[in-house]
Formats: structure tokens, sequence, C-alpha cells
């Protein structure tokens, strides 16, 4: 959580699964967390230091759900929910 992260300003997988809980509070679907899961999924997975999603990594996540609409099924509402909420990890 930003300056008492203990992942050096990124997401980590810990804080990841407390942001698809919260998505899911406030009323993603099934499909959709998949699909949030699936654009930050390498990002996720890398080793070492890389490990986690970074300011920009989030950044260029949110900016390819906002420009490729008919690759997902998140509205424009729920994209803003996850990028308001996933920021608060930063």
């Amino acid at each position: 959580m930003g300056f008492f992260s203990s992942s050096g300003g990124k997401i980590s997988r810990e804080e990841f699964r407390k942001v698809l809980w919260k998505l899911r509070g406030r009323g993603f679907s099934n499909i959709e967390m998949d699909e949030v899961e699936n654009v930050f999924r390498g990002d996720m997975h890398e080793g070492g230091e890389s490990s986690g999603i970074s300011k920009e990594e989030l950044k260029k996540g949110i900016q390819y759900l906002k420009h490729h609409p008919e690759n997902h099924h998140l509205s424009s509402e729920e994209i803003e929910k996850l990028e308001e909420t996933m920021k608060h990890y930063l």
C-alpha cells in the first residue's frame, strides 16, 4: 500500500489477491475477474525483483482495456473501478 508496501512500489501477488477480492465485492462476475487476471498474469508471474505490477504496468494494462473493448467484457465503469482499486496498493 504505497509508502508502507513491502513490494517496493509494486502490487504483490498477495495484494493482487486482495484487489480481486475487492472487485468481487464491487460486482465483478467470474468472467470479468478472469479477464482482469489475464491482463496482469505476465506481470504477476515474473521472477525476482520484476515480480508484481508496477505503476507503468498498471497504466499499460488499463490503457489496453480502454482501447480494446472488443477483447473483453469490462465496461468503462468497471475499468475505472479496477484502476481505482489497484492504485490503492501502489
